[in-house]
């Protein structure tokens, strides 16, 4: 569950730190308070995007964090594959907004924003207005229904999804072989060029450093020639400054009192194994100097040699590797375009085993979303009469298609009616703003049952509803409470009064700034607020009678 938040700089909050609790945790607060800007903090965990434009007039940056604990071993290990270690069960978001960038980071590690969403949806599912017009179109159904799905179905999804992957790649094989005959002869005398090209070379891995060493060292032979002798003489015996003669008049002279001393002896006997390593040296010189003759032809071979291999990597590959898979490709694409018609059938004998294996998995899926859209039209209805939908059906409809697709045959629409005589129709044809959030919450509260996210944010999950129909949203999100932490921003009183935890939002404004802050109001400051919600910023004795009424009708009903 989400644990803590921690909001700093961000357009009103100057800085707020709010924890959280298990169950319903309700936040309310006069309208423009900055409800809107705390939800879209939380909304930036799951990788929405934070205009630069929302860090505090005179800050660097704004932060967001939020803290979670969770005990799923399962959820752990999942989290964990993303190269992320979960040490005693807490995960860390944490987002630094900056004027030119953003940075990610989970657990101290900083990680790319589709990691931050695949983490975050894993940890938290958040309900807005927006997420209400996902009932408006109809590919999110299919979507919708596969939440429900177990995991022996999923694997038929996901055997769809791989075969549909590899039909499709045959499919375009197929396609790109059955070319006219004119331009696959075309195609077949390039490749045939190409391969050619490649072969004639008779390429060896590596020649070409080799050649490129050989090649730098005639290119350069007189200089390194002139070094190398001046070298030669500056240690050698020829002239009288040179180290060998010099050397060599240094051992006469230690030789004769290395007898007096033991020390000047190792002088002795160091300065013999120089002149002999000098020696050495000096001979090997000569003998490279010796041998290194310029030989144009030689040069001429391996400049051509080279220039060669240097034109096939241009055109062929980076390295003589390179060139040479590219030869075996092309081989293998030229021996399919050789014998199209012959690799033509082989591709479609391919083909429709691949798409007998997708029938197979596609016909065990469509039968079990049949099934879950039967238990789904039960369990919706239901929540949808507890959510004071008054002669309400609700239909899954699951028809089968001829065309393939990933996601197998079937098409998925959601059909209503909210009054008695009315033929069903599609959800997004017939429902209105709050009937769209109320529909929402009903597929939220049956998902919850399976789910395994454990935090749900609802944002104005009351819109257009009021009296005995807020009474039912409010009972409704109880039940999702029992095994859920939810957080919701509330207008109405009913709602704030199930609440278990009951936090204020508040906009302060002196001389200098304004700020927002949030505080979690005690048990008589809950009740405070709930009378100002009933009656107006002004408590009377009534609306406090209401609002103690209200809370204890509230604790009433909870089952927890």
């Amino acid at each position: 569950m989400l644990q803590n938040l921690h909001v700093k700089n961000l357009a009103l909050i100057d800085e707020v730190e709010i924890t959280f609790h298990e169950h319903l945790n309700i936040l309310t607060g006069e309208t423009g308070a900055g409800k809107s800007i705390l939800i879209g903090s939380i909304e930036s965990a799951l990788g929405k995007k934070v205009s630069k434009d929302m860090i505090r007039p005179g800050e660097k940056e704004a932060v967001i964090e939020l803290l979670f604990w969770i005990d799923d071993p399962e959820l752990i290990r999942e989290i964990e594959s993303f190269d992320l270690t979960v040490e005693e069960g807490q995960v860390f978001i944490k987002r630094v907004i900056h004027e030119k960038r953003s940075i990610n980071k989970i657990n101290d590690s900083t990680v790319t924003l589709q990691t931050l969403r695949e983490v975050s949806h894993r940890l938290f599912d958040l309900h807005g207005q927006q997420e209400n017009q996902t009932l408006l179109k109809e590919k999110n159904h299919l979507t919708m229904l596969d939440h429900f799905l177990e995991e022996s179905d999923r694997k038929n999804l996901r055997e769809c999804q791989k075969t549909y992957q590899e039909y499709t790649k045959i499919s375009q094989e197929i396609e790109e072989l059955a070319m006219d005959d004119q331009k696959r002869l075309r195609e077949i005398g390039f490749l045939e060029h190409e391969i050619n090209e490649i072969e004639a070379a008779e390429l060896v891995s590596g020649e070409d450093e080799e050649l490129e060493q050989q090649y730098r060292k005639m290119l350069h032979s007189r200089e390194i020639a002139a070094a190398c002798g001046a070298a030669s003489r500056l240690t050698g015996y020829e002239e009288d400054t040179a180290i060998g003669n010099q050397l060599t008049e240094s051992i006469r002279q230690i030789q004769e009192v290395s007898h007096l001393d033991e020390k000047v002896e190792q002088f002795h006997e160091q300065l013999l194994q120089i002149e002999d390593l000098l020696g050495s040296l000096h001979q090997e010189m000569a003998d490279y100097i010796e041998d290194m003759e310029f030989d144009p032809q030689t040069f001429a071979e391996t400049e051509e040699r080279l220039n060669l291999i240097n034109s096939l990597k241009d055109k062929y590959g980076r390295t003589i590797e390179d060139v040479v898979q590219y030869a075996e490709t092309s081989a293998k694409r030229l021996e399919a375009l050789q014998n199209a018609e012959e690799q033509i059938q082989k591709l479609k004998q391919q083909r429709e085993k691949i798409r007998e294996q997708y029938h197979k998995s596609a016909v065990r899926l469509s039968a079990a979303r049949k099934k879950i859209a039967k238990m789904l039209e039960k369990e919706i209805t239901k929540a949808l009469e507890d959510l004071n939908f008054l002669s309400v059906a609700f239909k899954v409809q699951v028809t089968e298609e001829e065309t393939m697709t990933s996601d197998g045959i079937n098409r998925i629409r959601f059909l209503i009616s909210t009054n008695p005589g009315l033929p069903l129709r599609p959800v997004q044809e017939v429902a209105s703003g709050g009937e769209l959030s109320r529909i929402m919450l009903a597929m939220k509260s049956v998902l919850a049952e399976v789910d395994k996210v454990e935090t749900l944010i609802f944002d104005e999950i009351d819109t257009g509803i009021s009296g005995e129909t807020a009474n039912r949203v409010a009972k409704k999100m109880a039940v999702i409470s029992r095994k859920h932490q939810v957080i919701a921003i509330t207008h109405l009183p009913q709602i704030a009064a199930m609440a278990d935890s009951h936090y204020y939002i508040e906009k302060k404004t002196d001389q200098n700034k304004t700020a927002t802050e949030i505080r979690q109001l005690s048990e008589k400051e809950s009740l405070e607020e709930i009378s100002r919600m009933i009656s107006g910023n002004e408590r009377t004795e009534t609306s406090m009678k209401n609002a103690e009424e209200m809370k204890s009708l509230a604790n009433d009903a909870k089952l927890y």
